[in-house]
Parts: C-alpha cells; structure tokens; sequence
C-alpha cells in the first residue's frame, strides 16, 4: 500500500466526517431516526463513490455528472407518491419548510430537498478534495451547519458542540493532511494549540447568553387556510339526545378536551374562526398564556364525532395527523379528511393557575382584550339583570361566580330544548314565562351564551368553548367519550394567570371545579327583569269591595267636582309618595355606598355620571373614567376618589387614615361640579332621578 493511496483514504474520510458532522445540524429538525439515517447517507455515499469511481480511472467531471443524474432520479422517485411533483418539491422547498412545524415528521415531500442539498454538497465536496487548500469538504459541512441552524434557530446544536467538533475536524485535517516534508509530530505539535483554542473560542460563543434568536419562519408568510363553517353548538342538543353514542376514544390523561373556541358573537349566533396555519406557525395571541400551563399527551382515534376538528387538551404543541391545522388565536384544530376511524396524537397545553391567586386576580380592559369584550349592546332586560345580580361583587372573580350561580338558578338542562344563541332566544331562556317553549330550559348553548354575554358585559373577558368531559373508563384504561360528555363552557381571562373555565350548566362535570370556593355569591330575587312595582291594596280589600263600598252620587247630582278633586288629591298623594320612596331609595344607596368606603365613594360618583348623562364604558379603568370626569366637570375631585379606590381594592394595606373626610369632600365637589352642568330643569329633579337605582 502505497503512501498516496493511504493519504487518498485518509482524506476522503476525513472530507466524509466533515460532511456527515455538517449534515446532523439538518437531521436534527426531524423527528424521527429514519431522517438522520438518510441525511447521512446522503453525506458519505456521493463522496465516497466518487472517490472510488475516480481511483478506477473514470474522470472526475463525467463521474459526478453521472452520481448527479442519479441523485436526480432517486430524487424523483421520492417524490412519486406525493401531492406534487419533484419540480414543485423542490421550488416550494424553502417555504414549505419554514412553515413547517417542528419537529419535521419523515415525510418524502420534506426530505426530498434537504437530501439534494447534502448529495450535491457531498458531491462538491470530494470534487474539490485534492485541491491544495482542502477548503471545499470545510465549506460544504459549514454551508450544511448554516442550513440546519436556520431550519431550528440554533435548536439542533443548542451547546455548541457540532460547531466545535466541525472545528476540531477541519483544522485536524489541515494539519495531518498536509504535505509538508517536515515530521508529523512537529506538525501535530503545531496544530493541536491551534485545534484548542478554536474550540474554547467557539465553545465560548456558544455559551455566551444572547438575546433572542434570528427565526427565519418569522420573515415567511405562513400558509393560510380559510374555511367557512358554522360553528358546532347546535350540535350539542344532537348529541345530548344520544346520550350513549360513542364519539370518540381517548388513551391518556382525563382531561377535558376542546373542539372548538369561539370569540366573535355578532348578536344573532357564534362565529367559528375561519383561518387556520399550519402548527407552529408564527404569529401571537391576543392575550398571553397563563404562568402556569399544564401539559396533556393523548392518542384519540374518532367514531361517531364528526365535523372538521379534532379534539385536544388544551392548544396543541404536536399533532400527529399529516392535514391539521391550527388557528392561532384559539387554538382549534382543523382537518378537513379527518372522520371516522381517523387516529392521531396529541400534545396539548392549558392554563392551569394557582386558584388561590384567583381572589385577587384583575382582568384586562381594553386594547388586546378588546375582542373578548366586543359584542352587539345588549337588550335593556339582559343588561339591567347583568347590573343587579353583580352589584355586590367586589373582585372580578366573585362577579363571574355571582353571574355563573345566577344563570344555573332555577334553570333546567334538557336536550330538547331549542337551539340557538340570539338574543332573543337568550331572553326567553333567562326571563320566558313558565310553559312557554324555551322558558328557563336549555342546553348548554344557552347556558354559557347567557354567561358569556352578562360577563363581557360587566368588563370579563369572555370566550366559549365547545369540547367533552374526560370520558369514562373502559376495561382497558381508553376513555370513551359519549354525546352526554359533549358540553359547552365559557372561560375568562385573568392577568397573568390566563384562561379560567367556568361551569354554569347544571350538571356534574368536573369543568371548573378546582376554582376556590367563597362566600356563596346571593341568588337575585327574581330571575326576570325589573317589573313596574304596585301600589298594594289594603288587606282583605278588593277592587270589587272597594266599588261596592263607595258612596254613589244622588239622584240630579252628577258629584263630577268631588270626584275630580278626589283624583286630582290622590294623583297628588302618589306622586308625593313615589318621590319620598325615591328620596329614600337614594339616600339608603349613598348610606351603603358609603359605609364601604373609597369602592362605594367611587360608585357614587359612577352614580354621579349616570345622573349627570355621561356615558361610562365599563371596559374602562376607573382612573380614565376619572380623569374624563374631571375633564368634562373642570374639577380633580373624581381623581381623587378613584386613587383612593383602587389603592383600597388592589393595595397591600387598607384603608387610608383620615381618608373619609377627604373622601367625603371630593365626593362632593364631583356632585356639585356635575349638577351644574346640567340644565336648570333638570337640578330640581337630580335628588329624585330613579335610574341610578336601576345599575
């Protein structure tokens, strides 16, 4: 053996080792170790096959024409069985893959570009390998570390350690391979130091925090799916009614489990999303993920479901199903082939929070909380109900409770209900008079609907789920899920803390049960609207009695000025007395308004505004609502009184010393600045005005 011909070997290995380092940065985007093994053939065979062909004497351009046509078709062959064709596979190949979620699955349609890439830079490589620099196996595995770094944002060598060992590899090879007449170990001793300290240097580039990533997938339009389907809540009655009928089945954790999660409520009907991207597609939410997540890992093989969406335990992180996509506002999975039979696995996260901090949790009010709290304005029985079942809740938290005891109050869940969440049917659900069809009787459609709509209404941010209990047991641990698991819940959004279902449907599902438990918030009265109160009659009396016990006027006398000073005298009397009752009302409101202290100050100055005809938005902080106040007033008094509030409410400490003479104070320059910018004709009539007894 000659000494060329072990140089030769020694050589192309080396060249090889160099190619195949460079490839694993692209392998490891896949998620299987099919994709590597291929990568890597790809790196080592063009190169070693061109080495031998051109040791036997073939030349070494017609030798690679000849591998290139090879790879070419092994190319076209990959591609036969999928959707397109190896032209489109590689001309959409960048894109394709940069929209791509990872972990890339071992599909043909994904690998077929990748591996032409490291073929033709394993080809290039031994081409170039005789050349006196060697640069050309050190550029093709840099080229292929580079491609592979892009892929993943640096995820496929996180440490730095295919970097440092494509390092140690070229400068190794620069060192043993030259053909310099000097001795080896000279040669060695001289390269060694220089192998060392490129290692520690790039080792310490690796190890360096840095700020966030360059992404590439965040440069690249992802592709958008638009579909127009109704959404599934009118199922739900069907499922109700077959009860038995086994939807789906479930190998994992019993968690509840989503289909899908509507947002937009036009006043007549939820509306599904209608724009899916592939999963793991860039893009941001409206509202951020709660601190705490759990993760769920399922298998789920369909039956009787039906639809496009696919069940998950929360928002997917992986999808096994090849045609799912994912909206990434809510998280619903789409698939359009999806259907009876369909198997897949999921990777599902969902906020789980410490119920303890939902006592004191605040919810956002405007800007990206906006389209969880936009809805056409509600009918005045709806809102005015809203206003009285919520008065004495003191934190966002206890306003959803009081609104989800409300709703169950004295309401029946049947599957024969009828359907539908306009606002009619919403009326006649919460207020239907007892025997009317509809009345007080729905599925869960109308149970979440009617939450979702009074709590957007008191400022919670709202959204609707669609989804299934966890299931019961079968023999063999799988979960089978039936059409009585189907269930709709509406879930609110807290800072800091995320999505929190609640379950105002009287059944006994498990949703929302980890909540804290508090005072049980206090049953409204009456279910119905406010109704016009009646003078009552005296005890024992009646109408009848009344008309019969009257003296009736005398022959020849008509008695019409004694009875025209009789109506006039008691149209006076009920008039008086409506006003003291009024007086009264009022008086007592300020007197428990302001026996809470700033929180009551302030809702007396909400009072104030109503009063003084300034529209509030609820969805506003108190501090804004102040500060427009003092702008329209010309005073800084509702300032003060909202400072002090919040301070009170959301503060470490108590209430402020001394704070209620100063309270007071303001209160009263907010009411005087107020009543007089009111016309004249309406100050006489401020102390009396009964719509604040209706917020």
């Amino acid at each position: 053996m000659t000494g060329s011909w072990k140089t030769s070997v020694a050589a192309t290995t080396w060249a090889a080792c160099l190619v195949a380092t460079g490839s694993l940065a692209i392998a490891g985007v896949w998620d299987s170790w099919v994709a590597t093994v291929v990568l890597l053939l790809g790196a080592v065979l063009p190169l070693v096959l061109l080495r031998v062909v051109v040791w036997l004497g073939v030349p070494r351009w017609p030798a690679a024409a000849v591998l290139t046509a090879l790879l070419v078709l092994t190319a076209y062959l990959m591609t036969a069985g999928t959707d397109g064709t190896l032209v489109e596979s590689l001309g959409d190949a960048v894109p394709r893959l940069l929209t791509e979620p990872l972990p890339y699955a071992a599909r043909a349609d994904l690998l077929t570009a990748p591996l032409v890439l490291v073929a033709l830079v394993s080809l290039l490589a031994g081409l170039r390998l005789d050349a006196r620099t060697r640069v050309g196996p050190v550029a093709g595995a840099v080229v292929l570390y580079v491609a592979g770094a892009l892929l993943s944002a640096g995820a496929t060598d996180p440490h730095g350690l295919l970097a440092v060992l494509l390092v140690a590899l070229a400068v190794a090879g620069w060192v043993l391979l030259d053909h310099r007449p000097d001795d080896a170990r000279r040669r060695i001793a001289t390269g060694l130091p220089v192998v060392a300290g490129l290692a520690v240097v790039v080792a310490g580039v690796a190890l360096v925090p840095v700020g966030n990533a360059f992404e590439p997938r965040d440069h690249v339009d992802a592709p958008v799916l638009s579909v127009e389907l109704p959404s599934p809540l009118p199922r739900l009655g069907a499922w109700a009614a077959n009860p038995d009928a086994e939807l789906f089945r479930v190998q994992g954790d019993p968690v509840p489990l989503r289909l899908v999660t509507l947002r937009d409520y036009d006043g007549t009907q939820w509306q599904a999303s209608t724009r899916y991207s592939p999963l793991g597609s860039p893009g941001e939410k409206s509202l951020p993920d709660g601190r705490l997540r759990q993760r769920s890992d399922l298998r789920v093989q369909l039956d009787a479901l039906g639809g496009p969406w696919l069940p998950t335990p929360g928002d997917p992180v992986a999808v096994s199903a090849r045609d799912a996509a994912v909206d990434l506002e809510s998280g619903t999975v789409y698939d359009g082939r999806a259907g009876t039979g369909t198997r897949y696995d999921v990777t599902g996260v969902a906020d789980a929070p410490d119920p303890d901090d939902l006592l004191s949790a605040t919810v956002p009010t405007g800007g990206d909380a906006a389209a969880y709290l936009r809805q056409p304005e509600l009918p005045l029985s709806i809102s005015t109900y809203g206003a009285r079942i919520t008065r004495g809740a003191g934190s966002p938290y206890e306003t959803a409770l009081a609104i989800e005891s409300a709703v169950s109050h004295n309401r029946k869940l049947t599957a024969r209900a009828a359907s539908g969440s306009a606002f009619w049917r919403i009326e006649q659900f919460l207020f239907g008079e007892p025997g009317t069809p509809g009345a007080r009787t729905g599925t869960s459609e109308q149970f979440a609907t009617a939450f979702a709509l009074l709590a957007r209404d008191a400022g919670l941010p709202t959204r609707l789920v669609v989804g299934f209990g966890p299931g019961d047991p079968d023999r063999d641990g799988t979960l089978v899920v039936h059409g009585r698991d189907a269930l709709a819940w509406p879930e609110v959004y807290f800072d800091g803390l995320g999505w929190v279902p609640f379950n105002p449907t009287p059944t006994d599902s498990a949703i929302g049960s980890s909540r804290p438990t508090v005072a049980q918030p206090p049953v409204p009265d009456s279910d119905g609207p406010p109704a016009p109160q009646e003078q009552p009659t005296e005890a024992g009396a009646s109408p009848q009695d009344d008309d019969a016990a009257a003296p009736r006027p005398a022959a020849g006398d008509s008695g019409g000025g004694v009875g025209a000073a009789t109506l006039a005298l008691g149209a006076g009397a009920t008039v008086l007395v409506l006003l003291l009752l009024v007086l009264a009302l009022r008086r007592l409101r300020s007197v428990r308004h302001l026996r809470r202290g700033a929180p009551g100050a302030w809702a007396e100055v909400l009072d104030t505004l109503a009063l003084a005809g300034v529209p509030v938005d609820r969805t506003l902080p108190a501090t804004d609502l102040a500060d427009a106040a003092d702008a329209r007033f010309g005073t800084s008094a509702a300032r003060t009184v909202a400072d002090s509030a919040e301070r009170t409410v959301f503060g470490p400490g108590g209430a402020e010393p001394s704070a209620g003479d100063r309270l007071r104070t303001a209160l009263a320059d907010v009411r005087r600045a107020a009543r007089s910018s009111v016309p004249a004709w309406r100050r006489w009539w401020w102390w009396v005005d009964p719509r604040v007894l209706l917020r």
